[in-house]
């Protein structure tokens, strides 16, 4: 059996011939592809033109594989096996059914809003692998842009033109501050109460939009926003604040980590609060992207980590508008 002459082994012909080999008769290997018998026939003539050799002994009475029809049959039987594994993982990738879903996240939503989301995706697509990174909503728009990630949870987007962006609601700001400190016992605080006072930040090189949008923020309260220290993960600021290092605003959802001797203040101006936003690339292949953006806008919509739901009519905006 020689195949090397420009050989066409489509995986249509091989199923044919899969069928006759199982039927050993013409008539009801058709019958089982629904197709006519001189088609058929044709057919397997092509193939072992391709081939290069007969496949079955054909007489008046009977059909029967020879010797490289055994051999072709062992080998098409495996092929046809595989390349319908492969359409099926593809069609399951393609449907969201499988596959492997890159998620960048803030810090704060490690708290409650990532494990949550996990649950309910796990739920809804076992089959579906997460690759979870913690990263600031600046190094998740660049993520999304080399294609590292495929879809990423964070605060404000900031300038990052060519990507999607979903809001999905506003989270309020609370004041972390050590137990011993003056205002650890007020049922409230305002922004002008803080202007002595010295801030724990997130780095600003890490998560520049983020500062500056507390900066701005902290201005038009007259007070400024000037930090002596930042990390990168809000357990080292929380643990800075509790040592008495100094106060940090932190998202409300960042309560649920509580070291000892650290306690939260409600923050009374309303402005006080960040957003809270998806990000994605335009025109997403992967379905299972747009699955797992619907799980995070319904989790916050229930209310999960405090937030409040943005309204749906102002949901969809390019980033490039923000």
């Amino acid at each position: 059996m020689n195949a090397s002459r420009g050989s066409d082994l489509s995986l249509k012909k091989l199923s044919y011939f899969v069928t006759v080999a199982e039927e050993l008769h013409f008539g009801r290997a058709a019958s089982r592809l629904h197709i006519a018998q001189p088609a058929l026939s044709q057919q397997i003539q092509r193939l072992e033109a391709d081939v290069g050799a007969l496949l079955f002994e054909r007489t008046t009475r009977r059909v029967a594989l020879t010797t490289a029809g055994r051999v072709l049959l062992e080998q098409a039987r495996r092929l046809l096996v595989t390349a319908d594994g492969v359409e099926r993982a593809i069609r399951e990738l393609r449907d969201g059914e499988r596959g492997v879903l890159r998620v960048g996240f803030v810090d704060s939503a490690a708290y409650e809003l990532v494990p949550r989301f996990l649950r309910e995706c796990r739920t809804w697509r076992p089959n579906v692998d997460f690759e979870l990174r913690s990263m600031s909503t600046d190094e998740q728009v660049k993520a999304l842009s080399d294609g590292r990630i495929d879809l990423g949870i964070g605060r404000t987007a900031g300038a990052a033109s060519g990507l999607e962006v979903r809001l999905l609601g506003a989270e309020p700001l609370v004041l972390a501050v050590a137990v011993e400190h003056e205002l650890a016992g007020a049922s409230d605080v305002s922004l002008v109460d803080l202007a002595a006072e010295s801030f724990i930040g997130f780095d600003r090189e890490v998560s520049p939009t983020l500062h500056a949008e507390l900066r701005l923020m902290m201005a038009k309260a007259d007070v400024g926003y000037g930090t002596t220290m930042e990390a990168t993960e809000y357990t080292t600021i929380l643990g800075l604040v509790a040592a008495g290092v100094g106060v940090a605003l932190v998202p409300a959802s960042v309560q649920t980590f509580r070291p000892p001797g650290l306690t939260f203040v409600p923050i009374a101006d309303s402005v006080a609060a960040v957003q809270l936003v998806v990000l994605s690339r335009p025109n997403e292949p992967l379905a299972v992207v747009g699955r797992a953006i619907e799980i995070v806008a319904a989790l916050v919509a229930s209310g999960v980590g405090g937030f409040t739901a943005t309204n749906a009519s102002q949901i969809h905006r390019r980033t490039s508008d923000v």
